[in-house]
């Protein structure tokens, strides 16, 4: 596990053309294991003073073939849900 003092950095806020950002470095980005084709989630407190980005996990195959076998399992129950 990383330190968190060890992660902690001030980073200033950039003009980006008519758009604002924020850069990450390399190591934030190695830690993170992400590359320009992720996507994450923007949560900003409700006082305006702190900007949390939480990495949005790439769907797994393996939910929906769960997902797939219940429906399965429960056909007469869901039939029913279906109907009403």
């Amino acid at each position: 596990m990383n330190d968190p003092e060890e992660l902690k950095q001030i980073v200033k806020m950039f003009k980006n053309g008519s758009s604002y950002g924020f850069r990450i470095s390399k190591k934030d980005r190695e830690l993170l294991n992400a590359d320009v084709n992720n996507y994450f989630e923007k949560i900003v407190s409700p006082d305006g003073k702190k900007i949390t980005f939480k990495k949005i996990e790439k769907e797994r195959p393996n939910v929906l073939k769960s997902a797939k076998g219940l429906f399965e399992k429960h056909s007469d129950l869901m039939k029913r849900l279906e109907d009403s």
